[in-house]
C-alpha cells in the first residue's frame, strides 16, 4: 500500500511540475492523505476560486476517481503568499 501511495505522490508532483515549471514550486505530503501548495506566479491573477478549480481540472483529468480520493487538499498561491502552509516551511 506504501507503494502506491508514493507513485501517487510522484505521478501528481510530475503532472503538477509540468503544468506549473520552475519557478513555481510544488510541495505535496501524504499523511492519510495527500495535501499540498502548489506557489506559483500565475496565480496572481487569479481569483481564489479560480486557482483552486484549475488545480481540480488538473487532478480530475490525470488521476482516476479513486486516485482523486487520496487527494484531501492542494492549496495554490502566489509566491507573495507562500509562506508557512506545509510543516518545515519558513
Amino acid at each position: 500500500m506504501a507503494r502506491g501511495r508514493d507513485s501517487l505522490l510522484r505521478r501528481l508532483a510530475k503532472v503538477l511540475k509540468q503544468r506549473f515549471p520552475p519557478p513555481a514550486t510544488i510541495r505535496l505530503e501524504d499523511h492519510d492523505g495527500i495535501i499540498g501548495v502548489v506557489t506559483s506566479a500565475q496565480f496572481a491573477a487569479m481569483e481564489p476560486l479560480d486557482r483552486q478549480n484549475l488545480i481540480g481540472d488538473i487532478i480530475a483529468t490525470h488521476l482516476s476517481p479513486e486516485e482523486r480520493r487520496r487527494v484531501q487538499v492542494i492549496v495554490a498561491v502566489t509566491p507573495d503568499e507562500g509562506t508557512g502552509y506545509l510543516a518545515g516551511e519558513d
